[in-house]
């Protein structure tokens, strides 16, 4: 393969996608994230891989040159890719060391700033995915308000508490199918989990009221999606509260 991005490929679409089909064999599910799996997108057509990426252009392992409409990174790059500030701040930490026994100051300095930003939060605590993160979430509120339920709009990531929502209950088992991802398969997740996640969907309030009405009192939080990837009407967040 090439040093120079900009250099004519000798890949192929087809060794592309031979290489995804090899991933398959090696990695569940083909990539280490549900997100970036082609299939979401155009199933053998999909530049799977790519070599380089740069402010909003993305060139993949043909050489092929793409402008990024899609999420920049799955939303973790929203000043573009390889800004120049953020390259330099990795390049001169990774020189100092990325990873030592002892904590980093830049952690304190970024949950002061956040918390400014933030000012309904208190405390900070830094997780390393989304579905991560929604999983602490779900943990505090229920911890803190001594209810089980959550109910739930949208994706929000793998772990048990959310793929409880595809255990049967009622002969219902694809309640997710409509939250982004189909065919999540909550195997392994505790069957004594069914009916604590409660699904309804984007912006049907109707939905939400009938889930606050036969359970108000045992939610402990209800988690939205504030955006979809359609186009669709913005959320009634007011109504919602």
């Amino acid at each position: 393969m090439p040093n120079d991005p900009t250099a004519p490929s000798t890949a192929t679409n087809q060794d592309a996608q031979a290489l995804y089909r090899l991933a398959k064999t090696l990695i569940p599910g083909g990539t280490q994230l549900l997100s970036k799996r082609p299939e979401l997108y155009a199933p053998e057509r999909w530049p799977s891989y790519y070599r380089q990426a740069r402010g909003c252009e993305v060139i993949d392992v043909q050489g092929r040159r793409f402008i990024d409409m899609t999420g920049m990174g799955i939303g973790s790059c929203p000043l573009g890719y390889a800004d120049p500030d953020v390259t330099a701040a990795v390049v001169r930490r990774v020189q100092n060391g990325s990873m030592c026994t002892l904590n980093n100051p830049e952690e304190v300095e970024l949950a002061q700033l956040l918390v400014r930003l933030h000012p309904w939060a208190d405390n900070v605590r830094f997780a390393r995915t989304g579905g991560e993160a929604m999983a602490v979430a779900a943990r505090i509120v229920r911890a803190s308000t001594g209810r089980d339920l959550v109910a739930i709009c949208g994706y929000h990531g793998w772990h048990d508490w959310y793929l409880a929502a595809n255990l049967a209950t009622e002969g219902d088992g694809r309640r997710l199918d409509s939250h982004l991802l189909p065919g999540l398969e909550p195997r392994g997740v505790p069957s004594q989990l069914a009916g604590t996640t409660l699904p309804f969907t984007y912006n049907r309030l109707d939905e939400l009221s009938a889930i606050v009405d036969r359970q108000g009192d045992h939610l402990a939080a209800v988690i939205p999606r504030p955006w979809a990837t359609a186009i669709r009407s913005p959320p009634s967040s007011a109504a919602a509260r």
